[in-house]
């Protein structure tokens, strides 16, 4: 008896299509790094202009600060409303709305140097934060939805690949060299539009998901159809009776809301456990790396290749998180983050304790260059990687959207 392919065209697309619009999560949270330094006199002239008034520092810093600090408010805005946007749209259609939110906020921010308004820039960031933050739930759902187990978590991981990819390619591009400038910066809020488009476009080709056809619908026809088409066959008896046999189990407890899932005692357990791992994504050090490489690189002597050596962390950070998916469903979820959970744990100890001791040698220094990197490849082995597979396994079809928005927005 052939085995069924288990990398089918279809599948492959659905995974393109969802992947591509993760890119925008990591490019609209680097892109401002290295840009910076040109947007901020850009504000200062355009309320010159407006007011006849120069912005003290600490206006500047406040106006900054919001401008970035936005981003992850809609975030938290588009993490909430993945669930109610997901059952009422469904996994692709939710994805579609997201794009037409995104493509709004990159006009905001690329026309908003030429009108003279910072406003429009924190509200472009604002949209496209609610359309990451969109993006970041849904895409998590729809790609655990559409994959057999025996590839769950390779194909799982795409949104982290995605995500880091994105922020790679934006500390590449928004570098001074590049379109890090005065006249070029805006090209960066247009580029933002990309992913959006792209995903727009890809998701024309594809499915909706057919288990939120079966289970939610109960459109077992559009389901078999939809399924049959991503999995390349004709039979899916199989899953189509996994899909119904989970159905009638969950009886009742359909379109399950956050708040159920904090008082009903059925729910503590797995909810605690997608909290603690996305807080462990966030908390094991990963923001003080990405934050602060420059600034540990410079203290390293390595001087103005100091943004160029940062890059090198993006690099190393997308490698081994697209190393890690595929070791995911041999080696195991709890395996790969328990491993990287030790390793940044490691490394961070070891970085500190270079860090203080380069007053006394300072060919320490060098060594804390290979901690960064080193704490980089443990981070995406495990926590940058596995949160984003384990949330959808652990919940049933009803409490998966809400659950989803509660970790996400950890």
């Amino acid at each position: 008896m052939t085995k069924p392919k288990v990398f089918t065209k279809e599948l492959i697309l659905t995974a393109l299509a969802t992947g591509s619009g993760v890119l925008s999560f990591g490019w609209n949270t680097g892109c401002l790094n290295s840009a910076q330094e040109s947007i901020k006199p850009w504000i200062i002239e355009s309320y010159r202009h407006r007011t006849g008034i120069t912005l003290s520092h600490y206006v500047l810093t406040f106006i900054w600060s919001t401008t970035v600090a936005i981003f992850a408010i809609g975030g938290a805005i588009g993490a909430f409303a993945a669930s109610p946007v997901s059952r009422r749209y469904g996994r692709r259609g939710g994805l579609l709305k997201a794009n037409l939110l995104g493509i709004i906020a990159a006009a905001f921010m690329a026309v908003s140097k030429f009108i003279h308004s910072p406003e429009l820039l924190i509200i472009g960031r604002l949209v496209i934060g609610i359309e990451c933050g969109l993006y970041t739930g849904i895409c998590t759902m729809y790609l655990s939805e559409v994959s057999p187990k025996s590839i769950r978590g390779m194909i799982g991981s795409l949104t982290g690949l995605s995500a880091y990819s994105g922020l790679m390619i934006a500390e590449i591009v928004s570098t001074p060299k590049m379109l890090g400038t005065d006249s070029r910066w805006p090209l960066i809020m247009v580029i933002a539009a990309l992913p959006s488009v792209t995903q727009f476009m890809l998701l024309q080709f594809c499915y909706e998901s057919p288990r939120f056809l079966l289970m939610n619908l109960d459109d077992e026809k559009g389901a078999r159809i939809a399924l049959s088409a991503i999995r390349e066959r004709l039979n899916v008896d199989d899953e189509i009776d996994e899909m119904k046999q989970e159905n009638e189990n969950l009886k009742g407890e359909y379109h399950v809301t956050i708040r159920e899932l904090f008082t009903q005692k059925i729910y503590r357990l797995p909810v605690a456990v997608a909290i603690v791992v996305h807080f462990s994504m966030r908390f094991c050090g990963i923001n003080a790396i990405m934050y602060y490489s420059t600034a540990l690189f410079e203290h390293a002597s390595v001087g103005s290749v100091g943004p160029y050596a940062t890059i090198g962390v993006g690099v190393i950070l997308v490698s081994i998180t697209l190393v890690s998916g595929t070791l995911m469903d041999r080696a195991g979820r709890r395996t790969l983050h328990l491993v990287g959970l030790f390793g940044t744990w490691l490394c961070s100890l070891l970085l500190t304790i270079t860090f203080i001791m380069t007053h006394y040698a300072t060919g320490l220094k060098y060594l804390s260059i290979a901690f960064v990197y080193i704490f980089v490849v443990f981070f995406a082995i495990g926590p940058g990687s596995v949160p984003w597979v384990i949330l959808p396994e652990i919940f049933a079809q009803g409490a998966r959207p809400a659950a989803t928005s509660v970790a996400v927005v950890t």
